[in-house]
C-alpha cells in the first residue's frame, strides 16, 4: 500500500469541494448524501456508518453529526483525531500527513495515518470541516487502495444544510482509550457546484477551474484568465507558456513532448510522464489549450500513459470536456440583476471598383431582474444601423418565474405566453454566468452576467 500522505492527497482532491453543495439522495443530521454502492448501512444513531468487506479487505465510512466546535479548524481537527483515530496499540498516534484548505468560508483539514490490527495493516483518515462555530467530520478506515474512488465519491456527495444547524454549547469529543477499529462483519458561489454526469465523471466548480474526477483520473478545466493571456510573451508558444503556469508548479516532468502533428486549427498540446511534487506519486500529465473567447487550458492527470490514451486517443478528444462546465440552477442563484449584450457589423465594398459602399451593424442588450418573491422583469433594447441611418427597438416583460435544476419557467413572455428555458450555470473566475435557451426557439438564448 502507498504512503498515508499519498493516499490522503488522493482523497483530498475531492474533499476540497465537499462542502459546496452536492445534491444527495439520503439524509442524516443536517446532511444530504449519496449512499455508497454495495455498502451495508450499519449505524444511524450518533453517527452514520457504512461498511463493506471482501475476504481480508474492508472499508468503513463514517459521518458524524454537526456540532458547535471551537471556531478553529485546527482545534476541531485535533479533538476529532484524538477521539476517532489515536490508538497507540494499533500504531496510530499523530497523523502521518495533514492537508489544509480554505474554500468558500469553510476551513478543512484532512489527516491520515497507517495502523495495524491483528497484524493486518489499514489506513485511517479524518477530515474536519469547520465554518464559524459549525463543525463536523468524516472518517474512513480501509485496507486497500481500491476503495479510494468509493471514499472520494462518498465525501463528494455530502452536503450540509446550514439552515438546519442549531448552535449549542461547545462540544469537544472525548477520546475513548480502549477504542479498537475492527473490520466490518460483512468547493459569490452557486448553490449546487457539483454535477454527476451519466458517463461517470463528477464535476465540481473550484476557485480556479472545474474539476472532473473519474476512476483515478482528474481533469482541470481552467477558467479564462485575460491577465495571464495578455502576459504571454510572443516568443513563447502557447503550450510551453500554459504548461509553465498550470503543470510545472505541481509536477516534475523530465521530457514533456509537444504535439508535432500538422493540422488546422493548430493543436496546442503537451504531455509526459510525471511525478506529483506533493505526493511523490507517478502519473501522466497532458495539457490542451483551446481558444474560444480566450485561452481555455485543459489539464489531465491520469494514473499512467496507457490509461490516459485509452480515454483520449487524440488531443482533440479533450475539447468535448469543456461542455462539462455546467451546473444546476436554484432560485437563490437567480435572485438579482443580470445583463448580456451582443452585436456585429459588416462593411461593404464595390466588387468592381473596390470603393467603400457603407456598412450595417446591429447591437442589443438584454436585462433580467429576478426577485425574492418569485417575480421577474426583463427588457430588450436593440439598435440597427444601415448606411448612416439608425433604428431602435425594445420590449419589456413582467411576470412570475419558477426554477428546477435545469429549467427556468417564466410567465407572460411574448404574446403573454409562458416560456420554458433550458438553464445552467457556467463557472468562471470569481463567480458564474447564467445561460438560458428557449426550449421552443433555441435561436433565442442568453448568456448573462450578474450586475448586482
Amino acid at each position: 500500500m502507498q504512503s498515508a500522505r499519498s493516499i490522503a492527497f488522493s482523497l483530498f482532491l475531492i474533499s476540497l469541494s465537499l462542502v459546496s453543495g452536492a445534491q444527495g439522495t439520503k439524509n442524516f443530521d443536517i446532511f444530504s448524501y449519496t449512499a455508497p454502492k454495495n455498502f451495508l448501512l450499519k449505524e444511524t444513531q450518533g453517527k452514520l456508518l457504512y461498511t463493506q468487506s471482501a475476504g481480508k479487505q474492508y472499508c468503513q465510512l463514517y459521518l458524524y453529526p454537526a456540532v458547535t466546535g471551537q471556531s478553529d479548524v485546527e482545534k476541531d481537527f485535533a479533538a476529532n483525531w484524538d477521539f476517532f483515530a489515536r490508538n497507540p496499540s494499533q500504531g496510530v498516534a499523530e497523523p502521518e500527513s495533514k492537508e489544509k484548505q480554505t474554500q468558500d468560508g469553510w476551513d478543512m483539514i484532512m489527516g491520515s495515518a497507517r495502523g495495524s490490527y491483528s497484524k493486518k495493516p489499514f489506513v485511517i483518515s479524518v477530515t474536519t470541516v469547520t465554518r464559524g462555530a459549525l463543525t463536523y467530520y468524516i472518517a474512513a478506515v480501509f485496507t486497500s487502495e481500491k476503495y479510494i474512488p468509493v471514499i472520494q465519491e462518498f465525501m463528494a456527495g455530502i452536503t450540509p444544510d446550514t439552515n438546519r444547524f442549531v448552535q449549542g454549547p461547545v462540544i469537544t469529543p472525548v477520546p475513548q482509550p480502549s477504542t479498537v477499529i475492527t473490520p466490518a462483519n460483512n468547493t459569490a458561489r452557486m448553490s449546487k457546484p457539483r454535477t454527476q454526469f451519466d458517463d461517470g465523471w463528477l464535476g465540481t466548480a473550484m476557485d480556479n477551474y472545474v474539476q472532473l474526477v473519474r476512476n483515478g483520473t482528474e481533469i482541470r478545466l481552467h477558467y479564462i484568465d485575460a491577465a495571464l493571456d495578455d502576459a504571454r510573451p510572443q516568443t513563447i508558444d502557447a503550450p510551453e507558456y500554459y504548461w509553465s503556469k498550470y503543470v510545472t508548479p505541481y509536477f516534475n516532468v523530465a521530457s514533456p513532448q509537444k504535439w508535432a502533428g500538422v493540422q488546422y486549427p493548430v493543436i496546442y498540446f503537451m504531455e509526459g510522464n510525471a511525478v506529483n511534487k506533493q505526493t511523490g506519486r507517478s502519473c501522466y500529465v497532458a495539457i490542451k489549450i483551446v481558444y474560444s473567447g480566450g485561452a481555455r487550458p485543459i489539464v489531465v492527470i491520469a494514473p499512467d500513459q496507457q490509461s490516459y490514451q485509452q480515454q483520449f486517443p487524440h488531443p482533440n478528444d479533450l475539447d468535448a470536456k469543456l461542455n462539462a462546465n455546467r451546473f444546476a440552477v436554484t432560485a437563490a442563484d437567480l435572485v438579482g440583476k443580470w445583463s448580456g449584450s451582443g452585436g456585429g457589423g459588416v462593411e461593404y465594398y464595390n466588387a468592381y471598383s473596390g470603393t467603400y459602399a457603407g456598412m450595417s451593424a446591429v447591437s442589443s442588450t438584454d436585462e433580467f431582474v429576478f426577485n425574492n418573491n418569485g417575480t421577474y422583469s426583463s427588457s430588450y433594447r436593440g439598435a440597427s444601423m444601415n448606411n448612416g441611418g439608425t433604428q431602435f427597438s425594445g420590449q419589456d416583460f413582467k411576470g412570475n418565474f419558477s426554477v428546477t435544476d435545469w429549467n427556468v419557467t417564466a410567465t407572460n413572455r411574448l404574446g403573454g405566453k409562458t416560456t420554458i428555458y433550458n438553464a445552467q450555470l457556467i463557472a468562471v473566475k470569481n463567480g458564474y454566468l447564467l445561460y438560458l435557451s428557449d426550449q421552443d426557439n433555441p435561436s433565442m438564448h442568453y448568456t448573462l452576467y450578474r450586475v448586482k
